[in-house]
């Protein structure tokens, strides 16, 4: 049953509550009500101040208006007899003016004539409303312990009817406090150890839960890996067979380029990079060597080399950019119909360095699916014509490279490579001071020209052999050029360019057959075409060697020019010959020489003064010159000496001193 003091608490502090809950209201409506009486009061008081006369009307003009508040107005003169009365004023009057000042319900004004204003407020009702509600609440409360009562009742026989019989009496009524006590901690005691292991028993599942998703995603992926390696086993398979129905129109090369690309990506192992330090122009020949055996010879591979670009210097692994490269112009070769095709490079230096190779060529354009497998990738059965396309997208992807094309129907197409690359531009002095270049083909010229300002201060191109003797005669050349690719040449021209090979350092870039044409033996340097600016930048500097021994003998004299050809002309050696000073030195300006015979008494100037002007030209700094005279006094050999020449031979030649000035010849011979 319910406790009573409890509920006496209960109903005590909720009566409490509602007692200082009401005294607060009514404390709220007095000051209220103050401040109601306080307001009309004031705004009353300053009419009356302004016209005293008027206060009997404007007391009742007031009381009109708040007759919800007042119950009463009156002005009271000084001796407290009301002078003005509206409403009821018969408490005003009963009251004591001591009083006056401390009733709520009375407000008093002091007015400017003496008087005083009285304001007389309604009586202010006892507030029950919290009376009600501490009623309601107890009500309410007595409820809700009572049912709270019946509930506790209920789980205690529940309770009771849970323990076993060992721990109880016969009913509840006997059973001591102490031992229902005991006998409910015993079940929390078991309930706590059911929960734990519960919890245990849940977490053993979710581990197992765990690890059977571990295992099914590894099964999973092992099964997705399988699968891969079996389309990639398929699809190698396909390009193997693919490749060996194409085999035979194959040259041997490009079928061992092939191979050799297939079976690296079916092997699959990871190959180490090596970083290499190569320039542009080593790498960019080094990629047309390895493509000549694979291409047509009734194409020419035409590069447009940048000459700032190619002293570029990669810091990097280049194997994949040369394969990249290679596999490239082999998959563009079957759509060539022009002879020539023209490959350029350029390098932008930046944040992230580029390096741009163009390629252009007059034929057919490609297929909507050879585009597609270069552009996107290949994800279909590979067939040939695709193949070398879907090996170059490879390379694209892992050089992170960028490819555009750009075609015009069966016309032409050009391909725009990017690919970023590591390295540095290197500061190289030019090679050469001027050099010539000999091509048939006058729309190469301009290309050829571009590309060995890489090498040379200057050079000077030339169409015809023609044209050719007429730049070598105008000015000193280091070294010529000749590039011919399936050009005809007449013998005469042939006779011509042997000619000046005898004279002139000569590099020549032709075919196999014309090499054999032109017959020249004293060409020490031969390729095929095309010319590339690495062949030409590992040429050796000017006058390190030259094609023949030359020496320029200059006499006055017939007879001695005669008798020195006749002992000099089993030697070997390439000579000119001048009878005057400035025939001498335009020889020397036009030609490089390894010895020069200068004669003292010439016509025009003395061999002296000729041997200065020689020493001033740049190719002349280290040229052996002797004094060639018939006598010459101890004070004359000093002053040849300081000239600038070496040495002294006194005429006539013999046997010793050709032998002298073979010596002086043969040293820089054997240095070639």
């Amino acid at each position: 049953m319910l406790k009573s003091k409890s509920f006496i608490a209960f109903a005590a502090f909720m009566l409490i509550g509602a007692l200082l809950a009401g005294l607060f209201d009514y404390q709220q409506q007095k000051s209220t009500q103050q401040l109601q009486l306080q307001r009309t009061g004031e705004q009353l008081a300053t009419h009356l101040n302004a016209q005293p006369a008027t206060a009997a009307e404007l007391l009742r003009f007031t009381f009109s208006i708040e007759s919800g508040n007042l119950t009463g107005l009156a002005v009271l003169g000084n001796d407290g007899v009301p002078l003005v009365q509206v409403g009821d004023t018969t408490t005003i009057a009963s009251l004591p003016s001591a009083e006056i000042k401390h009733n709520y319900r009375l407000w008093h004004q002091k007015l400017n004539n003496g008087s005083q204003l009285i304001l007389h407020g309604h009586a202010l009702p006892v507030p029950l409303f919290w009376l009600y509600l501490f009623g309601v609440f107890a009500i309410a409360g007595y409820a809700v312990a009572v049912v709270y009562q019946l509930r506790i009742k209920t789980f205690y026989h529940q309770l009771w009817d849970s323990i076993p019989l060992a721990h109880r009496q016969q009913n509840l009524a006997e059973t001591e406090m102490n031992q229902l006590s005991q006998s409910i901690r015993q079940l929390v005691v078991q309930y706590d150890m059911v929960t734990e292991q519960a919890a245990l028993n849940l977490q053993h599942i979710h581990s197992q839960q765990q690890l059977h998703i571990v295992e099914h995603e590894e099964h999973l992926r092992q099964l997705l890996d399988a699968q891969q390696q079996c389309t990639q086993q398929t699809r190698n398979l396909q390009r193997w067979q693919a490749l060996a129905a194409k085999a035979q129109n194959l040259k041997e090369a490009e079928l061992r380029h092939w191979l050799a690309l297939l079976e690296g990506e079916s092997v699959q192992s990871p190959s180490v990079a090596v970083t290499s330090t190569q320039t542009v122009a080593d790498l960019f020949a080094q990629i047309i060597n390895q493509l000549k055996p694979m291409w047509p010879e009734s194409i020419l591979l035409l590069p447009n080399e940048d000459s700032d670009a190619s002293r570029y210097q990669l810091k990097m692994d280049t194997e994949e950019l040369c394969q990249l490269l290679t596999s490239l112009m082999l998959a563009i070769k079957p759509l060539i119909d022009g002879r020539e095709f023209l490959i350029s490079y350029r390098v932008e230096c930046g944040s992230q360095d580029k390096l741009h190779f163009q390629f252009q060529f007059a034929g057919r354009s490609m297929s909507a699916r050879s585009r597609q497998v270069l552009v996107h990738g290949e994800n279909t059965e590979p067939q040939w014509e695709q193949l070398p396309f879907g090996i170059c997208y490879q390379f694209i992807q892992r050089l992170s490279a960028q490819l555009t094309i750009q075609e015009l129907a069966d016309l032409g197409t050009r391909l725009d490579l990017c690919i970023p690359v590591t390295g540095q531009k290197t500061q190289v002095s030019r090679r050469f001071q001027n050099l010539a270049i000999l091509d048939p083909r006058p729309c190469r010229l301009d290309l050829w020209r571009h590309s060995l300002l890489g090498v040379s201060e200057q050079v000077v191109a030339a169409a015809s052999v023609s044209e050719l003797k007429i730049a070598l005669q105008s000015r000193l050349i280091d070294i010529v050029v000749v590039h011919c690719f399936q050009d005809v040449m007449t013998d005469n021209e042939v006779a011509e360019l042997q000619a000046i090979s005898s004279r002139y350092q000569m590099i020549l870039f032709a075919s196999e057959s014309m090499q054999i044409r032109l017959g020249m033996p004293l060409i020490a340097q031969k390729y095929t075409p095309p010319l590339l600016l690495a062949t030409v930048q590992d040429l050796p500097q000017p006058g390190s060697q030259f094609s023949s021994q030359q020496m320029l003998i200059v006499d006055d004299n017939p007879t001695n020019l005669s008798f020195v050809r006749a002992m000099l002309s089993g030697q070997g050696i390439s000579i000119d010959f001048a009878t005057t000073g400035q025939e001498a030195l335009k020889f020397a300006r036009n030609s490089r020489y390894q010895v020069i015979l200068m004669d003292i008494q010439l016509p025009d100037l003395s061999g002296v003064e000729v041997t200065k002007q020689i020493r001033q030209l740049r190719h002349h700094q280290h040229t052996v010159i002797l004094a060639f005279t018939g006598h010459a006094l101890p004070e004359e050999a000093v002053s040849f000496r300081l000239a600038g020449m070496d040495d002294v031979l006194i005429k006539p030649l013999d046997a010793r001193k050709i032998a002298h000035i073979m010596s002086r010849v043969m040293p820089l011979a054997e240095t070639q």
